[in-house]
């Protein structure tokens, strides 16, 4: 392919924080659209958050996807191009026509702009469909919107995303997302506790600034290995053995090997109980022994498409 060809372009560009099912719809679209016209599909993103850049954000964690875990999805729709941009608070302040003609038309031959229903851009968010149509008619590129995709009547958004996950209402998450929630990282070393008590259990450490679900155990699956088993995860500070720090920590059901090291990988399913405190370690035995058994009946009766 020779260099015009490789950067002539149909583009979206926007945050796609959690690559939910509106954002796939968009994508989508770029790539059908790139493979009809014989093109590039291309995607232009941020990195930093811009609300975390303009001081939007209140909590430390919030971010639903990782930029590694974003580039994954974002590929797997079909994008042969990603373009990360690193947010600026000057960047705020530029227009919608310097911004494009800055970031996308002086790296790609921009054919077609493909955006969202809610898109706006630029500073004051001054750049929607009309004025990026209008640039467009100066420099050469169509511009074509999406429509909404609707869940429950609504339409999908990043921001119903994280009040799900923020609620520990996976089902719906799950929905919006078209996949179950995700945390991943290195499986680092516990105090013990739970192999103590017969339930031995991989603490993961997550990216800092990941979304944590609602405090409490989560039915869930484990993937590591290659291999996808059930799991009983436990999400926040263990208040029976005085934890001081939330932690994320995983028994995988039917797996004896060791994952101290390696990465892992855990997609919940649904939210079983909030966590407790408990007077004795055998009480904490007996209900994680009952938290195992829940979570194994749940999941054999759920669809393991609807999560993974």
């Amino acid at each position: 392919m020779d260099k015009e060809r490789e950067r002539s372009a149909v583009a979206t560009i926007g945050v796609f924080d959690g690559v939910h099912v509106g954002h796939a719809r968009v994508l989508e679209e770029v790539s059908s659209r790139a493979q009809a016209l014989g093109l590039s599909a291309a995607v232009i993103t941020f990195d930093p958050h811009p609300d975390e850049v303009l001081g939007k954000i209140e909590e430390k964690r919030f971010l639903l996807t990782t930029p590694s875990e974003k580039h994954a999805l974002l590929a797997n729709l079909g994008m042969d191009v990603e373009m990360v941009v690193e947010f600026t608070p000057a960047m705020a302040r530029m227009d919608a026509p310097s911004f494009v003609k800055e970031y996308i038309l002086r790296p790609l031959l921009l054919k077609e702009l493909v955006i969202g229903h809610d898109f706006r851009m630029g500073k004051d968010r001054k750049g929607d469909r009309a004025s990026l149509r209008s640039l467009g008619a100066d420099c050469g590129f169509s511009v074509m919107e999406v429509d909404a995709v609707l869940v429950d009547g609504s339409p999908v958004s990043s921001t119903r995303v994280r009040q799900a996950i923020s609620a520990g209402d996976m089902g719906l998450a799950a929905k919006l997302l078209g996949r179950g929630y995700s945390l991943e990282g290195m499986v680092v070393k516990g105090n013990g506790v739970g192999a103590s008590l017969g339930f031995p259990t991989a603490n993961l450490a997550v990216d800092e600034k990941k979304l944590l679900p609602k405090d409490g155990v989560y039915a869930g699956y484990a993937e590591t290995g290659g291999n996808t088993y059930k799991a009983a995860i436990n999400i926040g500070m263990r208040p029976t053995v005085g934890q001081v720090r939330r932690q994320v920590e995983a028994h995988i059901l039917g797996f004896s090997g060791d994952v101290l090291a390696q990465r892992l990988r855990l997609v919940l399913a649904a939210r079983i109980r909030s966590e407790r405190k408990f007077a004795e370690l055998k009480d904490l035995r007996k209900a994680i022994k009952e938290d195992v058994e829940t979570i194994a009946y749940f999941l054999d009766n759920s669809s393991v498409s609807t999560f993974l």
